[in-house]
C-alpha cells in the first residue's frame, strides 16, 4: 500500500508585546489501511497559527475539502491581520475565517458533481499576546499538556459525544464505542454551521497539540500524555504520536502539529 508523510520542522515565532514564543513542529501520515491521505495542514510561524482539516471518510473528494478548508481558513486569517492592523478581535476573525472555509467547499462541491458530499473538520489555533484563541468543527481535537497533565481543550461534535454529554454512556464506554466517527457538525454540509470559538490562556511550556481522529481514534488520552512527557524534541514527539496510531492499528490518516510555548 502506498505511503506517504510530510514533516514540518521546527520554527519558532515570537509574540509582539509578550516574552513567549512559539516553536512549531507537525507530521502527517497515511497510516495503514488507506490508500490516500485526506488530512490537510498549514502552520503560519509568522502568524503563530495552524490550522488542521479531515476530509469525511468515505465521501468524494474528502482530500479535495480539507485542502479547500486549509487554504480557505488561511486566506480569511490573512485578512483578518491585515485589516485589523494588531487591533482585532482575534476570535471574530477566527469564526470568519471558518465560515468562509464552510462556504468555499459547498462552492467547490455546486461547481463539480464529482465532489457533491464532500466535506472536513476543522481544528486551528492563534497564539497571541492575550493567550490562545481555538476554533473547532467536527472531531478533530486541540489539546494542552501543561505541568504533566493533558487537558482537551475542543469539544467533538459528534454523536457519541452527544450520548455522553446526556449521560446516556460513560466517556470510558464511548471510547471503545464502533461508531466514533459519526459527526453532528462539519465543514461543507449546510450553508450555516456552528462553530466552537474559545479562548484560554498561554504559559511558557504549554504544549499544545492539533491532531486528527486517526490518532484519538487509535489511542487514548493516557497513551498521548507519555508520548508528549520528557525532554524530547518536538520533531521526535510528532513522529512518536503518529508511529503509535500506526501501531494500533493504523486505520485512518493521522496528522499530528505540535506548538510549544517557550520564553
Amino acid at each position: 500500500m502506498p505511503r506517504s508523510s510530510g514533516c514540518q520542522p521546527v520554527r519558532e515565532y515570537r509574540m509582539p508585546a509578550s516574552s513567549l514564543g512559539v516553536r512549531w513542529a507537525a507530521l502527517s501520515d497515511i497510516g495503514r489501511q488507506r490508500t490516500r491521505n485526506e488530512d490537510a495542514f498549514r502552520i503560519v510561524p509568522e502568524r503563530a497559527y495552524a490550522v488542521l482539516a479531515d476530509g469525511m471518510g468515505g465521501h468524494r473528494g474528502g482530500d479535495v475539502a480539507a485542502r479547500i478548508v486549509v487554504d480557505t481558513f488561511c486566506s480569511e486569517m490573512e485578512r483578518h491581520f491585515a485589516e485589523a492592523a494588531g487591533d482585532g478581535d482575534c476570535e471574530q476573525g477566527m469564526l470568519a475565517a471558518v465560515n468562509g472555509a464552510n462556504s468555499a467547499v459547498l462552492d467547490a462541491a455546486a461547481r463539480e458533481r464529482g465532489f457533491l458530499g464532500m466535506g472536513a473538520t476543522l481544528v486551528a489555533l492563534v497564539a497571541d499576546a492575550d493567550g490562545l484563541v481555538f476554533a473547532g468543527v467536527g472531531d478533530s481535537r486541540l489539546y494542552r499538556y501543561r505541568g504533566g497533565a493533558l487537558e482537551q481543550l475542543t469539544h467533538d461534535h459528534t454523536m457519541l459525544q452527544e450520548l455522553v454529554d446526556g449521560g446516556m454512556i460513560s466517556a470510558e464506554q464511548a471510547s471503545k464505542a464502533p461508531f466514533r466517527g459519526m459527526l453532528t457538525r462539519a465543514l461543507g454540509v449546510a450553508p450555516d454551521v456552528e462553530v466552537e470559538v474559545a479562548h484560554t490562556d498561554l504559559q511558557a511550556g504549554d504544549l499544545l497539540l492539533l491532531c486528527s481522529d486517526g490518532l484519538t481514534d487509535m489511542v487514548g488520552d493516557d497513551v498521548i500524555a507519555a508520548a508528549l512527557a520528557g525532554d524530547r524534541s518536538l520533531d521526535e514527539r510528532a513522529a512518536a504520536l503518529v508511529a503509535l496510531a500506526n501501531a494500533a492499528g493504523g486505520r485512518d490518516n493521522v496528522t499530528v502539529v505540535l506548538a510549544c510555548a517557550v520564553n
